[in-house]
């Protein structure tokens, strides 16, 4: 598959295991591609969907998600490299390094650092164990759980369950959140000034994390590491019936099967470095104004935005009057490469809650009155019952 020029890129992928049990590899049904592009000093992620229906080296037509458990039952420690040779394959990426956990491995990642915070724009719904250490295979430990919309400083059991739940989603939607919890663990290391301690703690590290990056690999990549901002970070993810559509297998299995010329511009996007259009975009100033009563619900809409590359500010003046409907201001009066339609269908505002105030002083290039309709869900994902 031609692609651009990968020469200042690191590809780094991230694996998910679907199991407590570490003498099973599982399935890895969390594949995240990260590249780090040094020229440019951005970061890429892509979440490959678990059932994509690709072609495995020397075996055969297969969710690629099977290929590292493949990989061990022919030689042990064959997983990783049997994975990386069928992403290269199948997508055309070299990758450069891998990692891979286990849930217990996860969970663990997480406690250490205190737990991160995820503002959660869509409410997640799904069966949840009561207690963290009950029996899974007793039917009475389970129990209905949902999680709101709002700021909420996950623990590594919620952190897991949250970034497995698809009962009320999807597998897409999933990866988003996957994407999610890897963006607010590097603030969570960030922030504890971690990577100034990576000599101390690597051992630690390597006995939670199956990789074959080495400490010396690491220190290379940690200036870079501390000199990001969300800002910088780009996420991609597939869409049915776009780079994927469902097929039925020979062997009755329900798989997604790739649509070549699709994936081809979706890699394509991947790879490339930012381009004009996109670096004028993270130029755009929001400033959000949270009127809804709900103090969390700022942050929320300012991670939204911050998701797509907006450059976001909340203003800090809570004495601000309840309103019962969202509105938007712009101050720039462009017409020719404005962020308004976007902005309304991020916030579902109506064309009679615009108003145009052009300013050449302006703090921000549009501000966002957050009302108390304020829907934050943007994505495919069920509401909770009732």
């Amino acid at each position: 598959m031609p692609i651009v020029d990968t020469s200042d890129i690191t590809h780094f992928l991230l694996l998910g295991s679907d199991t407590t049990n570490s003498a099973n590899s599982g399935r890895t049904d969390v594949i995240l591609i990260v590249s780090l592009n040094h020229t440019h000093g951005t970061v890429s992620m892509l979440s490959v969907p678990r059932d994509l229906y690709v072609y495995i080296p020397e075996w055969e037509q297969q969710r690629i998600n099977t290929a590292y458990a493949h990989g061990e039952m022919i030689e042990a420690g064959f997983g990783p490299d049997l994975l990386i040779e069928t992403i290269h394959y199948n997508l055309g990426l070299e990758i450069d390094f891998y990692a891979r956990v286990d849930f217990n491995d996860f969970r663990q990642i997480i406690d250490s650092v205190g737990g991160v915070d995820i503002a959660v724009d869509c409410a997640i719904e799904d069966w949840r164990l009561r207690e963290p250490d009950l029996d899974p295979t007793d039917e009475d430990n389970w129990e209905m759980f949902t999680l709101p919309v709002g700021v909420h400083r996950m623990d590594g059991n919620l952190a897991l369950w949250y970034a497995r739940s698809r009962r009320t989603s999807s597998d897409f939607d999933r990866g988003h959140r996957q994407q999610q919890l890897i963006r607010a663990l590097w603030r969570e290391l960030l922030k504890l000034g971690v990577y100034d301690q990576a000599v101390d703690i690597w051992p630690q590290a390597v006995e939670l994390v199956e990789t074959d990056i080495t400490l010396e690999d690491a220190l290379t990549l940690i200036p870079f590491a501390v000199r990001l901002d969300t800002s910088q970070f780009s996420t991609f993810t597939f869409k049915m019936d776009r780079e994927v559509k469902h097929w039925r297998a020979p062997d009755g299995a329900s798989v997604l099967i790739p649509q070549r010329e699709a994936l081809v511009r979706l890699i394509r996007d991947y790879m490339a470095p930012p381009v004009a259009s996109q670096a004028g975009k993270t130029m755009t100033s929001v400033q959000i104004v949270n009127a809804t009563g709900r103090t969390d619900l700022a942050q929320v809409a300012a991670e939204r935005l911050a998701w797509e590359g907006y450059n976001v500010s909340v203003d800090p003046d809570v004495s601000r009057i309840f309103k019962q409907y969202t509105s938007i201001v712009d101050h720039t009066g462009r017409v020719k490469g404005s962020d308004l339609e976007a902005l309304r269908a991020i916030f579902h505002v109506p064309a009679q809650a615009i108003e145009v105030l052009p300013d050449p002083d302006r703090i921000a290039d549009y501000e966002v009155i957050l009302g108390a309709n304020y829907y934050a869900c943007t994505r495919d994902v069920l509401p909770p019952a009732g």
